[in-house]
């Protein structure tokens, strides 16, 4: 999340900017854990 620039400063100026990125770091995580457990 720090690559992504999500901080807690971005949080309290931007939410929903926030919002989408730290939900896209989570789909990210989520495809790297699936590739590499789940169907390797």
């Amino acid at each position: 999340m720090k690559a992504a620039g999500v901080t807690e400063e971005l949080k309290a100026a931007a939410p929903m900017e926030w919002v989408g990125l730290v939900n896209n770091c989570k789909a990210q995580a989520e495809e790297i854990i699936l590739a590499e457990l789940v169907y390797a």
